[in-house]
């Protein structure tokens, strides 16, 4: 258990985050001798425009055409972006996962087992995302589809080296973190154990779903888990396959944890945020600006409530 109280505060926690957004941090802080606080806001504040453009190459390269500007402005507006404007491990975790698929579909395999390295390296979710690519990956190269009737062997053993290099790459990242907090705390897993001592526990996400609105202070959880269901669902209508498994995934994690952050890790996230602009930017004029104008105005309330340490309200 972390010592959350004294004068160390949560330091023993925070050996359990994940280390590449601080050791990015470090690197800026150092290269440009500005203070900590500044370098890892500095890191977002120029990952975020980048992330925006990758997300639009991401979505050109599945022939899926939207304006250029017109997406741009929606991710500029869009309210939950306050993730990577402050110093949290989006905009880091974000731009290696888009990335990844970029990479993936220019057939560039070693860049993206690297970049999978690094998504094991960034965030608890950023292995077994790297698992889902890998199998999406593999039935991409194989064509493999639930209607396929016969397989041909030889067709399956490069696809199958690929999928295996991108898993351990991944699972590679994992286990430095893993070794790290062995040799620094003896436990390798603290950043599971320590959820423990947020009062996070595993169990049944329709029994955390319910207690949600048992509770007047979880009711918005609830309601951004109902939100979350239903835009995943829209994925698979769409057959927006990968988009929709690493965000189920994700979704039923944090329904198994209590719903806490669930508006953080599903709706900042980069593919959630995708999905959204495509569904705005091809809505009729007058339907898409004012979705656009509510997204202004949800995005200057978001803020308010930031800045004035209301932050568990949004």
């Amino acid at each position: 258990m972390p010592r959350l109280q004294g004068s160390d505060g949560l330091t023993q926690a925070d050996w359990a985050f994940f280390p590449l957004y601080p050791l990015v941090s470090y690197a800026m802080q150092v290269g440009l001798h500005i203070s900590t606080l500044w370098a890892e806001l500095s890191v977002n504040l120029i990952l975020w425009p980048v992330l925006i453009y990758l997300c639009w190459r991401e979505l050109a390269a599945r022939a899926i055409n939207v304006d250029r500007i017109g997406f741009a402005f929606f991710c500029v507006l869009y309210p939950f972006n306050i993730w990577y404007t402050s110093q949290y491990s989006e905009g880091v975790y974000g731009v290696l996962l888009i990335s990844t698929l970029i990479l993936l579909r220019k057939n560039h395999i070693l860049w993206a087992a690297l970049a999978c390295f690094l998504l094991g390296f960034s965030r608890p979710t950023g292995f077994p995302t790297g698992v889902m690519i890998a199998g999406w990956w593999f039935f991409r190269r194989t064509g493999i589809t639930l209607r396929t009737r016969s397989i041909v062997r030889g067709r399956l053993a490069v696809p199958a080296q690929e999928s295996f290099l991108l898993i351990s790459a991944a699972g590679a990242g994992l286990s430095v973190f893993v070794l790290y907090l062995y040799s620094l705390m003896g436990d390798g897993f603290a950043f599971s154990h320590v959820e423990v001592g947020w009062e996070k526990h595993f169990s049944f996400f329709l029994t955390n779903f319910i207690d949600s609105f048992l509770q007047a202070k979880k009711i918005k959880l609830g309601i951004y888990f109902i939100f979350s269901c239903y835009f995943i669902y829209g994925m698979l209508l769409k057959k927006w396959y990968l988009n929709f498994a690493i965000m189920a995934f994700i979704a039923l994690m944090v329904g198994s944890t209590g719903l806490e952050s669930i508006e953080r890790y599903v709706f900042s996230n980069p593919l959630m945020i995708e999905f959204l602009a495509f569904l705005t930017l091809t809505q009729a004029r007058v339907r898409r600006w004012s979705i656009l104008t509510l997204l202004l105005v949800l995005h200057i309330v978001v803020i308010e409530l930031w800045f004035h340490g209301h932050i568990a309200l949004i």
